[in-house]
């Protein structure tokens, strides 16, 4: 694993460990994008078990002794948490928020996969390993990849109004950002899915979201702390360019621009 690798992880572990005390301070609602069933108990301690996992296998990326065991660990849950938001798209299809609930998190998963198929150190030839080993880099490029649509998408219809508020007010033009960023988003997505620069795709999302984070939620979180949906979209913002960063440093840099035939 080079520098620039180790770097991704610490930034993905980073974010990780941030969305986990978001967890822990606000509970299983940013977890769920629907209520939970009346029927579970104890919903707070979903919440609380929830952040701790995140925050301690974040912080166990972060030492190159505990990074397999994070891994093993982080990855089913956030494969599990993806799962839990599909039923928001099978009620509402046609909504694009739906869409970008279950985007957010499989993006996640996806740098979180990277991540396993690197350091998970499964048993040589068993048939995990060997999935992992031969599918586990593609299958975590193309999930990053269905996901960063759902992110663009976002600036054109419900929340259209909202990014266009949230552009800084020093920018000129602040409707033409919001969607040239969301076609950034898009096509970011395509180049990695059909391997068109897709180094430079998920490397310049990672950069977009970076910014994101910095130019748009820091100034929200200062200016208006006591917010929790601030703190919720600058968390998240950071833990999702941590991913990015770690899917694009895991794309070969002299892979073809072509497309795979």
């Amino acid at each position: 694993m080079n520098r620039n690798q180790q770097v991704a992880r610490i930034v993905f572990a980073l974010g990780m460990m941030s969305v986990g005390i978001l967890a822990l301070v606000y509970g299983y609602s940013v977890l769920l994008f629907q209520p939970i069933p009346a029927w579970f108990p104890w919903p707070e301690g979903l919440g609380y078990a929830s952040g701790i996992l995140m925050l301690g296998t974040g912080a166990g990326l972060l030492f190159e002794r505990a990074v397999r065991l994070s891994t093993r660990i982080l990855l089913p849950f956030l494969l599990i948490w993806v799962l839990s938001r599909v039923p928001v798209v099978v009620a509402a299809p046609l909504t694009e928020i739906s869409w970008f609930a279950v985007g957010e998190i499989a993006a996640l998963a996806a740098g979180a996969l990277v991540l396993f198929t690197r350091h998970a150190g499964l048993r040589a030839g068993s048939k995990l390993e060997m999935a992992t080993r031969e599918h586990g880099m593609r299958v975590a490029r193309i999930l990053f990849a269905l996901s960063l649509p759902t992110f663009g998408l976002s600036h054109f219809f419900q929340f259209a109004a909202r990014t266009v508020s949230l552009v800084p007010p020093w920018l000129p033009f602040p409707t033409a950002w919001a969607y040239l960023t969301g076609a950034g988003q898009i096509a970011a997505g395509l180049g990695v899915l059909l391997s068109i620069y897709p180094r430079l795709a998920a490397t310049a999302e990672a950069a977009m979201l970076s910014l994101f984070t910095l130019l748009v939620w820091v100034p929200a979180v200062v200016n208006r702390p006591a917010i929790r949906s601030n703190w919720v979209e600058f968390l998240f913002s950071g833990a999702l360019a941590g991913a990015a960063r770690v899917v694009a440093e895991s794309i070969p840099a002299k892979e073809s621009a072509k497309p795979d035939r």
